[in-house]
């Protein structure tokens, strides 16, 4: 809900805030999972991307898809 100040332009309400900050917390938390995912599997040498069954072209995509079961790739 928002409400009017003097001048007639819209002020987001106070109930909205710690929302919109837990949303942009979540995002920037979910960012830093996969950079540390990322930065692991680049970390690893070809023969053990094989072993988890990860193309090393494969990782950006299995770092952007958090849900994503590398093994169904």
């Amino acid at each position: 809900m928002s409400t009017m100040t003097i001048l007639g332009q819209p002020s987001v309400s106070t109930r909205q805030v710690p929302g919109f900050i837990r949303r942009r917390w979540s995002a920037l938390q979910e960012r830093r999972k996969r950079e540390q995912v990322r930065a692991a599997l680049y970390a690893l040498n070809g023969r053990d991307l094989h072993d988890i069954g990860i193309a090393y072209s494969d990782i950006e995509y299995v770092a952007s898809n958090p849900n994503l079961d590398p093994r169904c790739i």
